[in-house]
């Protein structure tokens, strides 16, 4: 899903802890852990697990949240703050100069541009200042009117995409001024793959890792697969549920998180690059895969591209489970999606 970037991380403004249950040996014990980041609720269920193995994953986590808080954000939130790495990178581009990045920000700008043209243009992580024009950045202040038609034109006529980055080893620079990164549609998949490196290392076999509801299961769920519910687009209810299995990672990218209304016309943050508007057709994009970092850029892909080109979006980005929700209501679905789904009134 596309995450609550555009809100600020706020990292760790939050921390809760709790006991799940306590039906575990004595030397085991399942364990939940919370914290407030990246605009969103942050939950690790911890399974069968010691106090030690949570003690040290969890210190590892929240310097991992304290790190990205600073250095993948887009956007200063105060004039005075330091620039975190993502936002000198940006300045540097829009100065038309060169940069070092760091090697694992680089490695996710270089996968977003692959995937930008996998997708034909319809994630695109070089449409920062497309995000700006329509307030979308800034989730406590959003607009009550569209921005102009002919910011919106100039932005469409200089064709921002991450082709026009240029790499020289680990230096980047770009052509267009235009190109501003904002990694919002891939960078909760690149956590959640990095949490999961952390959990592993500190000896934790099973957990359930969710960011704002996008989610990777480790291990299992004492002795079960985790069973997890697919909200639906415009209710509390369950559109419907599957058991996800070690590894597997499940995002939903909707058009319920962030949106503003003028005149019974709704205008969500959900933005197709190739048009410059928020998408309209397409109100639910959910995907499994054991890449997070695909999963989350595909679930953003597939809601921009809709219907009409979900089967084919699909095979191109090597995604077998995948399914949305037009605007009518109308399901659109993979066959192995089908297989796995458990629809609550069948």
């Amino acid at each position: 899903m596309q995450p609550c970037w555009i809100t600020r991380f706020h990292a760790a403004a939050l921390t809760l802890s709790c006991l799940l249950c306590c039906g575990c040996d004595a030397a085991t014990q399942d364990f939940r852990h919370q914290i407030y980041a990246f605009g969103t609720l942050v939950t690790i269920d911890f399974f069968a697990t010691t106090p030690q193995s949570n003690a040290a994953a969890i210190a590892a986590i929240e310097a991992r949240i304290r790190d990205i808080d600073r250095d993948w954000y887009p956007w200063r939130e105060y004039p005075d703050e330091p620039q975190g790495e993502l936002q000198r990178i940006n300045a540097a581009i829009a100065a038309g100069q060169a940069i070092e990045v760091s090697p694992l920000l680089a490695e996710l700008v270089r996968r977003a541009a692959v995937l930008e043209q996998l997708s034909g243009g319809r994630f695109n992580p070089a449409m920062g200042r497309l995000t700006e024009l329509w307030g979308f950045h800034d989730v406590a202040r959003l607009r009550s009117s569209p921005p102009d038609e002919v910011e919106i034109r100039k932005w469409l006529s200089a064709s921002v995409s991450s082709d026009s980055l240029e790499w020289s080893g680990n230096e980047l620079r770009s052509n267009s001024p235009y190109v501003m990164l904002d990694l919002g549609g891939i960078a909760k998949g690149s956590i959640l793959e990095q949490f999961v490196s952390i959990l592993r290392d500190a000896g934790v076999e099973n957990a359930i890792i969710d960011i704002g509801g996008d989610l990777t299961v480790l291990g299992h769920i004492n002795g079960r697969p985790a069973r997890i519910g697919i909200r639906s687009p415009r209710s509390d209810d369950t559109l419907a549920w599957l058991d996800v299995m070690d590894g597997e990672t499940v995002v939903t990218s909707g058009d319920y998180e962030r949106f503003f209304e003028v005149g019974g016309r709704r205008y969500q943050h959900i933005l197709d690059p190739r048009n410059g508007y928020p998408v309209e057709h397409t109100i639910s994009a959910t995907v499994l895969h054991q890449d997070p970092v695909l999963a989350d850029a595909a679930a953003t892909a597939l809601l921009v591209a809709g219907p009409g080109a979900f089967e084919e979006l699909c095979a191109v980005l090597g995604v077998d489970e995948a399914l949305i929700v037009s605007a009518s209501g109308d399901l659109r679905l993979t066959q192995a999606m089908e297989k796995r789904l458990n629809w609550p009134n069948r």
